[in-house]
């Protein structure tokens, strides 16, 4: 039985990203092109799960559905610059590859979700 968002598989696999995001950043170079691809890929991963947190809080059919689609076009937005960094910042790779990974458990998760709420309607 779900209580709170917390509660949630895909939030619980998009949080743990985001903190790995968060501490790969601390790492990174701080010149100008990676300052501005650490801010993307920090808000943007972010953003998954704060999305779902919000969307959890209104939990009502298409309300619920338009932000885990919103939160899917985040963790595909973050995928993105993950991948840049991987490719600019080679050293990081292996680093990269396991927050690419985690971040795409949210992916599978979100589009199983989704795929579940059309189903519903």
């Amino acid at each position: 039985m779900l209580k709170t968002y917390r509660d949630l598989k895909f939030w619980q696999s998009a949080y743990q990203a985001t903190l790995l995001v968060i501490k790969l950043a601390k790492k990174l170079p701080k010149d100008g092109a990676s300052y501005i691809l650490i801010r993307q890929v920090i808000r943007s991963s972010a953003s998954v799960g704060a999305n779902v947190a919000e969307g959890y809080g209104r939990f009502k059919g298409k309300e619920y559905a338009r932000f885990l689609q919103i939160s899917l076009g985040s963790a595909n937005e973050t995928d993105y610059w993950l991948r840049l960094l991987r490719d600019i910042y080679p050293r990081f790779k292996t680093e990269i590859d396991a927050i690419i990974s985690k971040n795409e458990e949210s992916i599978k998760m979100l589009t199983s979700s989704l795929n579940s709420l059309g189903k519903k309607s």
